[in-house]
């Protein structure tokens, strides 16, 4: 049986998605350390560099395991990474996934992050065999929704207080998209 690689490298023209590796704890603290970044993330705001080691130690660990997890997004003029995106759960038996991504602050409105999102789309549908990709935001965060209706995906409804996150349940906003949308 062949093991499916969820996190293989991808490739546009201004980015580069790959694994994340220890190198890139500074550029990851950078961004994660930012409370405007980290927002509208389940994650708490990076307060040390350690929880940036963390983050890095859980990713590493989901690569080493086969399991779906995050790409860095590299910016391949600089070499620098500037946020990552990847999946949030892959079920393979129903071929459908989640996607989550979080991009530094000042890349944002640039159209880096739309630009990392579609090549994951193509993989999802190509590569994987999805026939359903999905993502959600926080209902307030109108920037991540921009994103996903740019790549096609379709509003599916509000998930009242779907999650509970730095002690508040928060709404959420479902988008999807199918294959055969994607293909059209």
């Amino acid at each position: 049986m062949e093991v499916t690689d969820f996190n293989k490298q991808l490739e546009s023209n201004r980015l580069q998605l790959s694994r994340i590796t220890p190198d890139d704890v500074d550029d990851i603290f950078e961004y994660a350390s930012d409370y405007e970044v980290s927002r509208f993330t389940s994650w708490v705001q990076h307060q040390t560099i350690d929880h940036s080691h963390s983050f890095v130690n859980v990713v590493r660990q989901k690569y080493d395991n086969n399991q779906p997890s995050d790409w860095g997004i590299i910016d391949k003029v600089t070499n620098k990474l500037i946020g990552a995106c990847g999946w949030v759960y892959v079920n393979e038996n129903h071929r459908r996934a989640e996607i989550g991504y979080v991009l530094s602050r000042s890349y944002w409105n640039l159209g880096y992050m739309s630009e990392a999102v579609t090549m994951i789309l193509q993989f999802g549908f190509q590569d994987l065999n999805l026939n359903r990709i999905e993502a959600r935001c926080f209902a307030e965060n109108t920037a991540s929704e921009r994103v996903m209706q740019k790549v096609g995906l379709q509003y599916e409804g509000l998930l009242r207080e779907q999650m509970l996150v730095k002690g508040n349940l928060i709404d959420l906003k479902m988008y999807s998209i199918l294959k055969r949308e994607w293909q059209s």
